[in-house]
């Protein structure tokens, strides 16, 4: 262990032929692959993801597109008029946005292909200094100097360049010879290519990592030469302008002209997925409410990485497939023919559901023992109970969205703004009764006319667009857009003519008494308040809402065999998110675990053998302090672990240095891995900061 005893050093790899950490050693055998692929539930697993991540391939594409060109249009344009400062744009990213280096991959390609051969793409962890940023780009630049010149002509013209030799003045040498020297033997039209200046484009994807001083003096440097060598600047900013600006003080700023592009935050790009693919009859599979809000969760407050909620919902959805060949009727198609093809053992894997519990329970004693005995029976009931569902899951997302047209810009937004906090909602439990939907309907009681009549407009214009995403027979979408568009038309025609009771003077002028006087009054504010045209109108569009949702956005648990549609195990997040303080203690506490070394091998945790790593000691003796730790004390206790020595009562152990260091190091790591921080009150102290297991 001596040479591993300081974490900081890297990180080691032992190996001995280690097994994972059990009491009873498992042999583990390799699975063929041909035992997946011969089931059902992972065909269908399979053809379900290909169309999934095919789609959101193309939503990504579609969405960087309209970016990508107004950009690519600004660059072939940068130079067209006499320009004074280098043209620069910005591009902003947002954070931890989906193939982020795709998208800059694909913009060079284009630049490449529509502007110019000239492109330097420059990385914050290969430019650390301004030599090494020069070098870097202008070996990127020469090497693409064969798509203006024939192979020939490069073999013989263009040297290998030594690293040494780059530098602004070789690059302007090379520009120039490219555009400003013509070649007498070669053909007029290659002439003409070489006098036609093309501009050179310098990407920089993570603008953020590099260092401030290295980019301001690129660009004061770069701006010397803006005469003869046409740069033009792309910065791929995650967070926001004010971090060009921090970079780059007004001396340096002054110098470049800076145009913003906006790409789409995180948070729409992660709506137009779920509302467009997830959400939609091209993915049957779907989350229940305890494992959707975990992802969101995470998403918002921890990462905001798209890729990483796309990468839970895959974990999810091969967790879902993997209980069995049940979950192959998670499809859109060819139920009948895969109920056939099921074994009586996949059939018994759809009766241990739990919810298949309650279909028995529903039923008489006669169809009880069909249902647990006869397949035919059951097959039949099984096909008709999954054309529910699969009726049911379409129409849902349907009236969710627009339920989201109504709600989403009420005040305090009781049900949320995004559709996928209505749909948390839904699948958790009866929407319909909570809280938040009686008070919404209680707000949309006081919308005006205009703004209720738009909102119907949009209701019923939804439902006629989106007639493909929902399963609802033709009459009763007629019937309810027939209906809706009955509401606006009165809504728009309406005449505002009051009917107002008007209260009899006499009787409250004979009140001479206070009390009296109070009662009446409250007497009269409990009848029912007089009501105009619109008032009996708006009450009546609700009350037809209303049923319309009671009808259609009804709990998933409310259906038989709902699991194998919906996946809310919420046992999933031991594997998501995982618990790390738990593993580092496990790997302080006992290296063997980890190690799997004879020599730090122990019975029980409260033993500390001198063969541990430091920070193993000095981890495990901290366990036994308190709230404040003494370091002379700390150190003579590592010390008398790791070097024991005969110490008289009079005579101070000698403290050798190489020891002294080796804890040093180790109580410096526990400071780094924050369990345990310097205190002010005592100097020679420092404070521990966990406690518990």
């Amino acid at each position: 262990m001596a040479a591993t005893v300081s974490v900081s050093k890297g990180v080691f790899v032992f190996k001995n032929g280690a097994k994972a950490a059990s009491k009873k050693s498992r042999k583990k055998s390799k699975i063929p692959e041909s035992y997946f692929c011969n089931n059902l539930w992972y065909k269908s697993y399979k053809s379900l993801w290909s169309t999934i991540e095919t789609k959101i391939q193309e939503l990504n594409d579609e969405m960087f597109s309209n970016v990508l060109s107004n950009l690519v249009n600004y660059l072939s344009e940068s130079y067209k008029n006499i320009v004074t400062e280098i043209p620069a744009a910005a591009f902003l990213t947002g954070i931890n946005m989906p193939d982020h280096t795709a998208q800059f991959k694909t913009l060079r390609k284009e630049i490449k292909q529509t502007i110019t051969p000239h492109v330097a793409s420059l990385n914050g962890e290969d430019c650390q200094n301004l030599k090494y940023l020069v070098e870097t780009m202008i070996n990127q630049l020469v090497k693409n100097e064969d798509e203006l010149l024939d192979e020939d002509e490069s073999d013989s013209e263009t040297p290998r360049i030594k690293k040494s030799q780059c530098n602004f003045s070789l690059l302007q040498s090379w520009y120039e010879e490219l555009y400003l020297t013509p070649n007498l033997n070669s053909s007029p039209k290659k002439q003409k290519t070489k006098i036609n200046k093309k501009v050179i484009v310098v990407i920089i994807p993570d603008f953020e990592n590099f260092a401030p001083k290295v980019l301001q003096d690129f660009i004061l440097i770069a701006s010397s030469y803006i005469n003869v060598l046409p740069f033009v600047f792309v910065f791929g900013v995650a967070t926001s302008l004010t971090a060009v600006h921090r970079s780059l003080p007004c001396h340096v700023s002054s110098k470049i002209n800076i145009k913003v592009f906006h790409s789409s935050p995180s948070t729409v790009y992660l709506n137009n997925v779920l509302e467009n693919i997830l959400f939609s009859r091209d993915c049957p599979f779907h989350l229940g409410g305890k494992v959707f809000n975990l992802f969101t969760d995470i998403f918002l407050f921890y990462d905001l990485s798209v890729s990483g909620f796309i990468q839970n919902f895959k974990y999810a959805m091969l967790e879902h497939f993997s209980y069995g060949n049940a979950m192959a009727l998670c499809k859109n198609k060819n139920i009948k023919q895969i109920v056939a093809e099921f074994t009586h053992d996949d059939l018994e894997n759809v009766r241990h559901l739990f919810s298949f519990r309650k279909l028995v329970e529903s039923e008489s004693p006669e169809n009880r023992i069909y249902l647990l005995t006869d397949d035919h029976y059951f097959r039949n009931v099984l096909k008709k109970e999954i054309k529910k569902i699969a009726r049911y899951v379409p129409n849902l997302h349907l009236f969710l969205k627009c339920l989201h047209i109504l709600v989403c810009d009420l005040p305090r937004a009781p049900l949320g703004k995004q559709v996928r906090e209505l749909y948390a909602c839904a699948v958790s439990k009866s929407i319909t009764r909570s809280q938040e939907y009686k008070e919404c309907f209680q707000l949309l009681s006081f919308q005006s006319r205009d703004e209720l009549s738009n909102k119907l407009l949009r209701v019923k214009d939804f439902i006629e667009n989106n007639v493909e995403q929902s399963q609802l027979d033709g009459d009763v979408r007629e019937g309810i857009v027939t209906q809706l568009s009955g509401y606006v038309n009165k809504l728009n025609h309406l005449e505002w003519e009051e009917e107002v009771e008007e209260v009899e003077n006499d009787t409250l002028c004979e009140i001479l008494d206070r009390k009296q006087f109070k009662e009446k009054l409250s007497q009269i504010s409990k009848h029912n308040q007089p009501k105009n045209k619109y008032d009996k109108i708006r009450a009546e569009v609700l009350d037809f809402l209303s049923q319309q949702f009671d009808r259609y956005l009804l709990e998933p648990t409310s259906f038989p065999f709902h699991e194998i549609f919906f996946f809310n195990d919420i046992s999933i997040q031991n594997h998501i998110i995982g618990s790390h303080r738990a593993a580092i203690h496990t790997a302080l506490n006992d290296p063997h675990f980890y190690l799997q070394c004879s020599c730090c091998e122990i019975s029980n945790d409260s033993i500390i053998l001198p063969s541990m790593p430091d920070i193993s000691i000095v981890y495990k003796l901290h366990l036994e302090c308190g709230k404040m730790i003494n370091l002379y004390d700390w150190l003579q206790s590592f010390l008398s672990i790791v070097d024991p020595q005969d110490i008289d009562d009079d005579s101070k152990p000698k403290v050798k240095p190489q020891l002294q260091a080796r804890f040093t190091q180790a109580v410096a790591e526990l400071e780094y891995l924050g369990f345990i921080k310097s205190s002010k009150r005592k100097m020679d102290h420092v404070a521990r900061l966990t406690w518990g297991g």
